[in-house]
């Protein structure tokens, strides 16, 4: 039975998704290519650099960098060395060359983006590394002494680790670090561990609970005597250790056992090395010295995967958060820094170059972290300023929530009122309770109630005090008194013929009433005791 031509056109001949591949290929037609006239070039050579920043700015899209806006915490004095940030980004602390670690807190700070707080684990030594463990609750500073410092994110000093024995030769025997330490990082499985290394040639881990060592790694070179340990880094299952020490580079299990590395490479650099494992990886690390990047395979470090050259600067290196980038700090190299702070940014895989951002600000990028969280990136800068870089539309929270916040501002109060002290009257003035001596002392120093003798006045007389003058010692001195030299009863008899001759009181009435006296024979006193 046949079809018409109309009724076929509506009834599919097979069954399944058709592929649109006649559209594809009606979108894809290609233009003639012809040759542009003079116009046309003179017309394309000026407006070269319009597609050219499209394409930069479009770069940095594709990457979704934090960089298109920054703020300058300015603090420091000396030159940022450390940074690290807590896990939820509202907190950064930094160190410097120099004995100062400030603390930051943005949720409580406004535009003028000043420290909460300031502390000193050590006077005169220099901050080396810092870093927070995995649930932000404490962080650990490595200065130039022995002793690693464990502080709380407010600042409090939590525990501090001992130091060994400087004379002990085997560095397995001693407890500590003898020397200053170079590096710290945390186990990412356990808050309660991290590792530390110094220059007397040895890791060693410590449990926080306790702060006692747990197990030590003796790392042995080449070369004679003592090496520095520059720098360590745990994988991100914390199996692995990976420590860099005189340019080598040696791979340890976390675990032990510690006699020899599980991986070893020499002259990977010079003798100053920075490490960090790659965030999505087990087994791939970074390292940077000697003006280079290295990406390394820790299963087989005879030679590296890929290798950046041209990267003058510190040791400081960081991964974005999904590891696919990494971000490089720029410097001089030498004494004078640049004139305009750099972050190279390149791909983790591949070590390729992606392009260089500038912070827009003066000095060499000595130390940089990116946190995941709130997505900014802080670079701290040798001129002693701490950039943070974010964008509006990736970032949250963090140096975003200062920037709109204003300062208290304080009016003072210059009217004064009415002052009314009740206490000072008399009729409510209550006395203090004051203390036996205190109350002693004030009483030997009132002449009133101390009962004080009043002094002798000198000179003329005044108040009622017949004034002292010289002549009157002068007589006192001449005319003494011969009283004492008397005697008492040749005194009264002298008196005794003008007592008779002429009687005054008593006698004259006697004699009126009784002319020759009569005196009584006995008296009261008994006889005994008259003999007595």
């Amino acid at each position: 039975m046949g079809l018409g031509n109309d009724l076929s056109k509506f009834i599919p001949k097979d069954f399944g998704k058709k592929k649109k591949s006649i559209a594809k290929q009606s979108s894809a037609v290609e233009t003639p290519r012809t040759e542009p006239s003079s116009a046309q070039t003179e017309l394309t050579k000026t407006n070269v650099t319009e597609p050219h920043d499209e394409r930069k700015q479009s770069t940095v899209a594709e990457l979704d960098l934090p960089t298109s806006q920054h703020v300058l915490l300015k603090r420091h004095t000396k030159a940022v060395s450390a940074l690290a940030w807590d896990a939820p980004g509202d907190s950064i602390v930094s160190g410097e060359h120099g004995p100062s670690i400030n603390l930051w807190d943005f949720p409580t700070m406004d535009h003028t983006f000043q420290p909460f707080g300031t502390i000193v684990p050590y006077e005169g030594q220099q901050t080396r590394a810092i870093k927070y463990n995995a649930s932000g609750t404490h962080f650990i500073c490595a200065t130039s002494a022995p002793r690693a410092k464990l502080y709380t994110r407010m600042g409090r000093a939590a525990g501090e680790c001992k130091s060994g024995d400087m004379y002990v030769m085997d560095m397995r025997r001693t407890n500590g670090h003898v020397s200053g330490l170079m590096c710290v990082d945390w186990d990412p499985q356990r808050d309660s561990r991290f590792v530390t290394g110094a220059g007397d040639s040895t890791l060693r881990f410590w449990d926080t609970e306790r702060m006692v060592q747990e197990q030590v790694v003796v790392v042995k070179t080449k070369q004679r005597g003592k090496v520095a340990v520059t720098a360590c880094a745990f994988s991100a299952s914390g199996s692995m250790v990976v420590s860099a020490q005189c340019g080598g580079i040696s791979v340890w299990p976390s675990k032990g056992p510690f006699v020899r590395p599980v991986q070893h490479v020499d002259n990977a650099h010079s003798s100053d090395t920075g490490l960090a494992f790659v965030p999505a990886s087990e087994h791939l690390f970074v390292s940077r010295g000697d003006a280079c990047v290295k990406l390394w395979d820790v299963r087989n470090l005879k030679t590296e995967v890929a290798m950046a050259e041209g990267l003058v600067g510190s040791e400081s290196i960081a991964f974005s958060p999904d590891g696919t980038l990494l971000l490089v700090g720029l410097g001089s190299g030498s004494a004078t820094p640049n004139s305009e702070a750099m972050v190279a940014v390149l791909d983790s895989s591949t070590l390729n170059e992606h392009r260089r951002i500038s912070l827009g600000e003066p000095g060499d990028v000595l130390s940089i972290a990116w946190n995941s969280t709130i997505n900014q990136i802080a670079c701290g800068l040798s001129t002693g300023s701490i950039a943070i870089t974010y964008d509006p539309a990736l970032s949250t929270r963090g140096a975003m929530l200062g920037i709109t916040k204003r300062s208290r501002t304080y009016v003072a109060n210059t009217s004064t009122g009415p002052i009314i002290t009740p206490h000072s009257l008399p009729l409510f003035r209550e006395d203090r309770p004051v203390s036996t001596k205190r109350r002693h002392d004030k009483d030997r120093a009132d002449p009133i109630r101390s009962n004080k003798p009043s002094m002798p006045v000198r000179g003329h007389g005044k108040g009622g005090v017949v004034g002292v003058n010289e002549t009157q010692h002068i007589m006192k001195s001449i005319m003494k008194d011969t009283m004492r030299d008397e005697d008492p009863r040749e005194a009264l008899l002298r008196y005794a013929q003008v007592a008779e001759s002429d009687p005054k009181f008593i006698t004259p009435l006697y004699k009126e009433t009784q002319g020759k006296p009569v005196f009584s024979e006995e008296v009261d006193e008994p006889e005994m005791k008259r003999r007595k």
